[in-house]
């Protein structure tokens, strides 16, 4: 689509005015990511949904969400951020607005797919915007922009509200619904900004960061992180509160709004961090994972009675404090690749994340599955049980971040 009509400075308010409609929909994405199975799990048992089927129907959105990360990142260069967004806006607006009304579990499965491959997507052409428009300051812009997404999971916890008034299918509709209106806007603003499509791309600078030992130990270290942080976040963390702390669902969805806005927070704090740390990478991102560790064994102790609810909420502390590192991982990332393939090593934290975050949750519904829950309500033994495999999965992450290289510049 041509541009000559165009002026350079008319086609960069247009672009601005394109991210500002991303940047909404990224926070609906975000908060899509919290909404199924955390916000309505009690909803979709009450439906005639077994643990491991709710369980599924979150990971199904992870792992798309994963896969959008790795094909968008390798493919976002050819399409350009206006092209990207709409891909995924529309994938994501179909998504969220068909799940809720499907009564046939498989279905359900397809709708949960393709909106979490429209929401990773919605993110990318965001990115790639950001890119475009702030390169010289691309690291600020960015980590603005991802402290107001993270806000999106904090209302996603308070969706509970709506729930109440109109229904949980309704409800869950809600972002697919607002998401429509601004894919509107965009396509009102789109008129030359959509770039031609450029011809393949080679898939070489895949390759040269995957034969990378050092980047899997990154990987491995971060995406263990996020991992435990989500089963919180979009799975057992408002229920578990409930079931075992006798709160009512909204005060336990307050508990997890605390817990987002930290996280939300992190994202610029993490800077401070690294401040003290003289920038030592290595320093924080191995205590970042430390306190991943040292939250799962306080998460057990305080579901095998020992701790009792004040355990609980401290557990939910060390695992969501380092959740918000993700600047500082992607710095590390960025460091350890070649200049050239920045965008793609940042792309594929990303996408090592979310199929951590997905596996994490296909393994904590099944350890469920393995307990009756009487009247909808899981006994302690079953979240201790999880947070057990979460202590034991971020020893493995502790390990591996020790031998994670130190990417400090060396004249600080």
């Amino acid at each position: 689509m041509t541009n000559t009509l165009f002026s350079e400075e008319t086609l960069r308010k247009k672009k601005m005015a394109i991210l500002f409609c991303g940047v909404v929909m990224y926070f609906f994405t975000n908060m899509s990511k919290v909404l199924i199975p955390g916000t309505v799990f009690n909803e979709l048992q009450s439906a005639g949904l077994d643990v491991k089927s709710i369980s599924a129907l979150g990971a199904f959105y992870m792992y798309a969400y994963a896969g959008s990360q790795l094909l968008a990142g390798i493919f976002s260069d050819r399409y350009g951020g206006v092209r990207i967004l709409l891909i995924g806006g529309s994938m994501f607006t179909a998504g969220t607005i068909g799940f809720p009304f499907m009564e046939n579990i498989y279905l359900m499965y397809f709708f949960r797919l393709l909106t979490g491959f429209g929401a990773g997507t919605v993110f990318l052409g965001v990115a790639k915007l950001l890119a475009d428009l702030f390169s010289a300051r691309f690291a600020i812009a960015m980590g603005t922009i991802l402290v107001f997404g993270y806000i999106g999971p904090t209302a996603g916890t308070l969706i509970v509200f709506l729930i109440k008034a109109v229904g949980w299918q309704w409800a869950m509709a809600l972002p697919g619904m607002i998401a429509v209106t601004v894919l509107l806007a965009i396509v009102c603003l789109m008129k030359g900004t959509v770039k031609p499509v450029t011809k393949g791309q080679s898939l070489e600078p895949l390759f040269t960061i995957v034969k990378q030992g050092r980047m899997w130990l990154l990987w491995l270290t971060s995406s263990v992180v996020f991992g435990a942080y989500y089963v919180l976040l979009a799975q057992i963390g408002q229920k578990s509160i409930t079931d075992f702390g006798n709160l009512s669902a909204p005060k336990a969805a307050l508990c997890i709004t605390v817990m987002t806005i930290m996280v939300a927070l992190n994202n610029m704090g993490v800077n401070l961090m690294l401040k003290v740390c003289g920038n030592r990478r290595k320093t924080v991102a191995s205590g970042g994972i430390i306190c991943t560790m040292v939250g799962g064994a306080a998460g057990y102790l305080a579901f095998s009675g020992s701790w009792g609810l004040p355990g609980v909420f401290t557990a939910f502390f060390l695992i969501a404090l380092p959740a918000g590192f993700f600047p500082l991982y992607s710095l590390i990332a960025k460091e350890l690749a070649p200049p050239e393939h920045t965008g793609l090593s940042v792309a594929l934290i990303n996408f090592m994340a979310f199929v951590f975050i997905a596996l994490f949750q296909n393994i904590s519904g099944r350890i469920l599955q393995n307990y009756t829950p009487v009247q909808g309500v899981f006994p302690p033994e079953a979240y201790g049980a999880i947070f057990i495999f979460i202590g034991l999965a971020a020893l493995v992450g502790v390990i591996s971040s020790f031998f994670v290289p130190e990417t400090r510049p060396e004249n600080q």
